[in-house]
């Protein structure tokens, strides 16, 4: 089997997966929310740290692509320039973004189960769900192609509101709805991941920011000593003397599941701030 052909099989047996257990949540606990089987999660977590992420978000979505812009914009928010801006508010990071997938998962659930049904035509803008999980994170750019992969486009008549361009879901979208739901479970999962393996870091948009860029170029998360998470660690080497009038050097290394980073001089004290341009520098290489 081609390397193509193992990927798209892939693809259908977690849609497969997912519709399965989407069918015992519906007749077994009468839910139609988006999808929180413990065994289900446990089995996509298990792909995520064991495959190219590249390979697993192959279904129609790229939500690395989706972080990272959220994420730059967050990064920007809550850089010292920004702080001094009246206007400028932090946005939430990888936390936020996940409960941004999971209602977009359930807008396309809300499709797939009940095409039919006139309220789902019709997505508002300016409603409680809306305002407190899509605005903060992500851009109008951003909402309307995410939405836009379940059939909405802005309003020609309300700007506040986005509509089906078709009032009718033909056979073909529901397949496609049902993949994108798939999808969007798989990029949750994907920052909630991301996220415990942060752990202190987690919520600081450039740390975020950066683990986001390490997966776009396809780093892994190993089982490995650190719990099976993606390893972020700065370690600290003091040189008590040198040549040349004396004194010390601090020499800082990062390194993540893809290897060892470049070894960097830090010019008279280390603060956080430093260490974290280290990482994002060394995540752009």
């Amino acid at each position: 089997m081609s390397e193509m052909s193992a990927l798209r099989q892939r693809a259908t047996d977690l849609v497969r997966c997912y519709d399965q257990v989407l069918e015992q949540q519906i007749i077994g606990r009468g839910s139609c929310l988006a999808c929180k089987d413990g065994k289900l999660w446990m089995k996509v977590e298990g792909l995520l740290k064991d495959s190219d992420p590249r390979e697993m978000h192959c279904l129609g979505l790229d939500p690395l692509r989706v972080m990272e812009e959220s994420l730059e914009a967050a990064a920007a928010s809550a850089s010292p320039a920004a702080a001094y801006s009246r206007r400028s508010k932090a946005r939430p990071g990888l936390q936020g973004l996940a409960k941004a997938f999971e209602v977009l998962e359930q807008a396309a659930l809300n499709l797939y189960l009940g095409p039919w049904r006139g309220e789902y035509k019709v997505i508002k803008m300016y409603s409680g769900t809306f305002t407190h999980y899509i605005t903060p994170v992500l851009s109008m750019p951003q909402t309307e192609k995410l939405f836009g992969l379940l059939g909405y486009q802005p309003s020609p008549s309300r700007p506040e509101e986005l509509c089906l361009r078709s009032p009718k879901v033909e056979p073909a979208s529901l397949e496609d709805l049902l993949r994108l739901s798939c999808a969007f479970l798989v990029a949750r999962c994907e920052c909630l991941l991301l996220l415990s393996a942060l752990g202190k870091h987690g919520g600081d948009a450039r740390w975020e920011l950066s683990v986001v860029r390490g997966r776009q170029r396809g780093h892994s998360l190993q089982n490995g000593s650190c719990g099976g998470k993606l390893t972020l660690r700065i370690t600290l080497n003091i040189i008590p003397m040198v040549k040349h009038g004396g004194g010390s050097i601090m020499l800082s290394e990062c390194f993540s599941s893809a290897g060892t980073g470049k070894l960097v001089t830090a010019a008279k004290k280390m603060d956080s701030a430093k260490i974290s341009t280290i990482l994002l520098d060394a995540a752009e290489d």
